[in-house]
Parts: structure tokens; C-alpha cells; sequence
């Protein structure tokens, strides 16, 4: 069994030797800025590859420990499959420690390997009493009980060993979900001469292969795979858990920023705001209100929010709760993504989260059926919350729709929804799944909008269909509401009429009017032959309002009754018919026309030949020439 790829990331306190430690395991100066060597910190974020005694590679990400940083150790650490925290000798635990250490739990990094640096600096009993205060504060987090081990980088004391330590720690770790579509949080990006734009992260989920195609998330652009390289030497495929490289053909790096995902297209949602469990650090001195403006840090990106609790006006330190996000720039997060908060001003971290629903509706108090949604989340019962969605969405919804947005292989709902009690549209040969009560409330909708429309418009004989969806529900797919109504039509709730739909108790007086309309002015046409009235003067004539002609003369056009020429020009199509017979003869017995023949041969008028002559070059019964008409290949 081949074993899974993993990212090992260090931790800590600045000036605790993290880059010193990852240039002795692996043999990479992972400080790659010139800043970053005069000064002596990590600003960015480093890479090197680490060979374990077992055999195994691990990708190594190394985080600045600076305060000013903490951002660019959150885009780091969420790519982390084992941690390396790490703790100077001579300092022991420090304030980064403690915030690195807090982050690391919130993340749910679940692996972990303590390094006791700088150990030739200190006495046996000295780095003793190092290590159980270390053990202490590790009691109650993610890495419990992980190993310490002291080392110094110096001297190379301690290297084998903590070498050996992190081999079996990391063997102990789970493989990535290769199964989930593709998702790489960008965490660089930058051009290589000849090549084009490139982009580095770890490989969250999925399977990235040359010549795939993909999707930037937020802004949607779309690129495609030209080439993949994992430390540093070329692929064919990259697979869930390696840091890796993307050669992207079709975007500028201008497209491509620092927190982009890279991912399959049409697998992520873009969200300005999604539903947590909030986890607020028993660090904190005093509670975290409701609607407190936060930095929100998920995946390589960071943008602002406020969080909105929903049981509470408050957590105070140490509790956690249901909550919505919202954003003020937008992320595109999957259910059970870990995420970061920390103070608007000044910075600190105060807490994290998961996420649980991505594009939740606007509110703090949930229904029952919400509520439900986010218990199922919370506790991972996929099958009640694709069920659950679907009641909380209210809206036809496909399995793969589903899961999309609950961030899960199609397969783990699809049979949960085929064993549901839910009633199902056929649409495309896609089958649509929703709630019997949410099918009734867009059902009983539709038709009291439609009355509601009929009442304050009783001369109209029905809206536009796509009017009414407007009215009904805005998220629902065209084709999706055009099944709603062909149902409701089954059911003698609404009467379908072209691109209308009516009442069926509504719209009698109109529709008489109409159908009288139509009477009057098909007779009109009759009679005014090739030389008909604008569509004002029909109107007037006629005794009906300009609106009800304009609609009826359009559904004639459309039925074939009618043949329209210009917004205001409008024959009866017999009498169409019979001038295209007249210049067929003419033509046949000539062989050439002008306008002026065309004229004679019909006994109308220049005014009116000459749109019909340019209605029959368009459908191929004549040809013009300059001048000259000759008879064309349907004529």
C-alpha cells in the first residue's frame, strides 16, 4: 500500500530556530526572500522537501513566527497534515506559542511533533523542565500527547531522533481526500520565463493532472493545467496532500492573487456569508458579541466579516456555538473547512471555526428545519443533511447539486436522496429532488402571484412566465420553474399560453376583449390587403386599445396569421401568399424584375412592395441584383 502524501509545517515562536531546524532536516534554506537572511526572520512562507528514514517524502512548509505574520502562518498551517512546533531551549514557551499552538487546535491539525531547539544551550534538567511545561500546555488540544523531542541544529544532536519521531508520527496520519474534486489554495504566484503563469500550494483535495481544465475561485476565470511539478520535478499527476506547482495556460498573473483556489470547474459555490460552529479561545478576557467585526482566515486568504451568533447574543471564552459569517469580500469555503478568526484591531487571534452550510439565506433565527440541517452538519450525518438541504434550501435540487454544496462526492448523497421520501422532477433527463412541502409552497406561490398580478391588472390576459418566476423564487432555474408550471398546469392551478401563464379563474374579461381584437383586426388586414394600416391607425379603427393590438398583432405574427415587417407594418399572410404567387409568375414569364414591375403585378403601391420584395429576398423566393430581382432557389 502505498503511503499517503503529506505536509509537514512547523510552528512557533520567532527566533525559535523553525528555518535553522528545516535547513538540517532537509538540507533547503527555506528563507528564500533577501529580507528574510538580512534580518534573520521568516516574512514568507518557505518550502523544502524532507526525506524520513522510512522511506517516505513529506513536503515542508515553514511559517514565519513574528507576531506582524501570524497571516501567513494561517495560510500555511491550513495545508499542514503533521505539525513540527517548535520551542527554543532557552526561552521556552513565548506569546507566538501559544497563539501558533491555538491556531493548530482550531485547524484541527491532528498530528504532531514537539522539536526542543537550541538544546546545546541548556542542562538535561533545564530542557526537562522545558518539556513538561510544554507537555502541559499541549493537554486539551489536537496534538495531546504528541512527543517532544530535544535537538539542536547546531551541533546535529537530536536530528535522527526527531527525524525518527516525525517518520512515525507522520505514518500514523490519514491520505487526503483524492476522492473530492480538485481544490489548491494559492499560496504563490508568480510568471517563469517561456513557461507562464504559475501558482504553488498544498493540494487540499483531488487530483490535478496535465491538460485538466480549472476554475479560479472567487472570480470564476477559467485556465487549464499546462504542466505539474512536485518538488521541483515534473508530473504527470499530483494527488491530494503534496505541495505542488501549476504551470496555468489562459490566465495572467494579474487574474491569479494569493487565497484564489485553483479548482475543478462548477465544484465550488462563491458565498458572502456561510453558517460555522464557532470555537472562541478560553484565552480571552471578555465575551465576543454577536455582530463583532472579525478577520476571517480560510485556506491563503483573509478577508473581513462580522459574526452573527444565533443562540446567543454572546460566547464567552472558552464556548463555542452555531453562527453566520458574514463577508465583506467573497470566499468559496466546502462544508467542514476549518477557518481562523482573529481581531479587527488590534490583531490577535480570538477563535475559529467549521464550516457547515456555505450559501445559507440571510438570518440568525432558524426553523426547525434549519436547525436540523446544521445539527446533521455539526455531527457529520451526510444523509440527514442532504436531506436537510434540500428542506432548508426549498428548491428543486439535483444530487450533484447537493453535493456541491455540502462539499461531498456525488455518490455519498445520491443514494440518501434515491431512498428519501421527496418528490422528484424529471428536467433534461436530470432528475430534480425536493421537499413535498417546499414543492406545495412554490406551487400555492405561483398561483397567488399570479392571482395578486390578474388583480391589479385586469385587462391583462396573463404574465410572462419568466416575470412570474421572478415573483415566485429568483434562485429557481429556468427549466426548473418551467417543470413547476407544467405541473401546476396538470393540476388546474394555472393555464399555460405560449410565454403567458394565467389563472384559470382570472383573465375572462381580458380575454374576450382579446379575442375580440383579434377578430376585428384580422378582418381589418383581410381587407386592407397589400396596403394595411400602421399599427395605431388598426387600433383606432378597430376600437381597441393600442397595447391589446400591438399583443394580439404579435401572437398573430407568431401563429402565422399575420406577417409583421417593421414594428408598424403588418400584412394578413393570404394576401402575402398571393403577391409571392403574382411575382413568382411574373418572373417566371420575364425572367428579371424591378421594383416598379413588382408594383404593377400586384396593384399595391411602392410604400408597401418594397419591404415585401426585401421579406422574399430574405426567404430565398427572389434574388436581388443591384435593381434587378430575379427568382431565387425557393421561389
Amino acid at each position: 500500500m502505498t503511503a499517503p502524501s503529506l505536509v509537514l509545517g512547523t510552528a512557533g515562536h520567532i527566533d525559535h530556530g523553525k528555518s535553522t531546524l528545516v535547513k538540517a532536516l532537509t538540507g533547503t534554506d527555506p528563507d528564500r526572500l533577501a529580507e528574510e537572511k538580512e534580518r534573520g526572520i521568516t516574512i514568507e512562507l518557505g518550502f523544502a522537501q524532507l526525506e524520513l528514514p522510512g522511506g517516505r517524502t513529506m513536503g515542508v512548509v515553514d511559517v514565519p513566527g513574528h507576531e506582524r505574520f501570524v497571516r501567513q502562518m494561517v495560510a500555511g498551517a491550513t495545508g499542514i497534515d503533521v505539525v513540527l512546533l517548535v520551542v527554543a531551549a532557552d526561552d521556552g514557551i513565548m506569546p507566538q506559542t501559544r497563539e501558533h499552538l491555538a491556531i493548530i487546535d482550531l485547524l484541527g491539525i491532528p498530528r504532531g511533533v514537539v522539536a526542543i531547539t537550541k538544546a546545546d544551550l541548556a542542562d538535561a534538567e533545564w530542557l526537562e523542565l522545558v518539556a513538561e511545561e510544554v507537555r502541559a500546555l499541549l493537554v486539551g488540544t489536537s496534538i495531546d500527547g504528541a512527543p517532544v523531542v530535544p535537538v539542536s541544529a547546531k551541533s546535529g544532536a537530536g536530528l535522527p531522533e526527531l527525524l525518527a519521531t516525525i517518520d512515525e508520527v507522520a505514518a500514523e496520519a490519514e491520505a487526503r481526500h483524492s476522492s473530492l474534486p480538485l481544490r489548491l489554495p494559492v499560496d504563490r504566484v508568480f510568471t517563469i520565463a517561456g513557461a507562464g503563469t504559475v501558482v504553488t500550494g498544498t493540494l487540499w483535495s483531488g487530483v490535478a493532472r496535465r491538460d485538466d481544465q480549472v476554475e479560479l475561485m472567487p472570480s470564476g476565470k477559467r485556465g487549464r493545467i499546462r504542466s505539474v511539478q512536485m518538488h521541483g520535478a515534473a508530473a504527470e499527476k499530483a494527488v491530494a496532500g503534496n505541495r505542488v506547482a501549476l504551470n496555468i495556460a489562459g490566465l495572467d498573473t494579474g487574474d491569479i492573487a494569493r487565497g484564489d483556489i485553483v479548482a475543478e470547474p462548477g465544484t465550488l459555490t462563491v458565498t458572502d456569508r456561510f453558517d460555522a460552529r464557532v470555537t472562541y479561545l478560553a484565552s480571552e478576557s471578555k465575551p465576543l458579541e454577536s455582530g463583532t467585526r472579525v478577520h476571517v482566515h480560510h485556506g491563503t486568504r483573509e478577508v473581513l466579516g462580522r459574526v452573527l451568533f444565533m443562540d446567543a447574543e454572546a460566547l464567552r471564552p472558552g464556548e463555542s456555538g452555531l453562527a453566520q459569517l458574514r463577508l465583506e469580500e467573497p470566499l468559496s469555503p466546502r462544508y467542514d473547512d476549518r477557518f481562523i478568526i482573529r481581531s479587527y484591531s488590534p490583531m490577535w487571534t480570538i477563535g475559529g471555526g467549521v464550516v457547515l452550510d456555505v450559501l445559507p439565506p440571510r438570518r440568525t433565527t432558524l426553523r426547525p428545519h434549519e436547525r436540523e440541517l446544521l445539527d446533521a452538519l455539526v455531527i457529520h450525518d451526510l444523509s440527514g443533511a442532504a436531506v436537510g438541504l434540500l428542506a432548508s434550501r426549498a428548491l428543486p435540487m439535483t444530487s450533484a447539486q447537493v453535493a456541491v454544496a455540502i462539499g461531498v462526492p456525488r455518490a455519498t448523497v445520491a443514494d440518501d436522496l434515491n431512498k428519501a421520501t421527496l418528490e422528484r422532477l424529471k428536467v433534461g433527463g436530470e432528475t430534480y429532488y425536493v421537499t413535498a412541502e417546499a414543492q406545495g409552497v412554490l406551487l400555492e406561490s405561483a398561483e397567488r402571484e399570479l392571482l395578486a398580478f390578474h388583480d391589479a391588472n385586469p385587462n391583462a390576459t396573463g404574465l410572462g412566465i419568466a416575470a412570474l418566476r421572478d415573483r415566485v423564487d429568483r434562485r429557481l432555474e429556468p427549466k426548473v420553474f418551467d417543470s413547476l408550471l407544467a405541473l401546476a398546469a396538470g393540476q388546474g392551478r394555472v393555464v399555460l399560453a405560449g410565454a403567458e401563464v394565467r389563472h384559470p379563474a382570472a383573465a375572462s374579461t381580458a380575454l374576450a376583449a382579446e379575442s375580440e381584437a383579434t377578430g376585428k383586426l384580422l378582418a381589418l388586414l383581410r381587407e386592407q390587403a397589400l396596403a394595411p394600416a400602421t399599427t395605431a391607425e388598426l387600433a383606432a379603427e378597430a376600437g381597441v386599445d393600442p397595447g391589446v393590438a400591438r399583443k394580439v398583432l404579435g401572437r398573430l405574427a407568431t401563429d402565422g396569421a399575420v406577417v409583421r415587417l417593421g414594428p408598424d407594418l403588418h400584412f394578413d399572410a393570404a394576401a402575402v401568399e398571393r403577391a409571392r404567387g403574382q411575382i413568382v409568375g411574373y418572373l417566371t414569364e420575364h425572367g428579371t424584375m424591378l421594383a416598379k414591375d413588382a408594383r404593377d403585378a400586384t396593384g399595391s403601391s411602392r410604400k408597401y412592395v418594397v419591404p415585401l420584395l426585401e421579406y422574399f429576398d430574405a426567404q430565398g423566393v427572389t434574388r436581388r441584383d443591384g435593381d434587378t430581382r430575379t427568382l431565387g432557389k425557393r421561389g
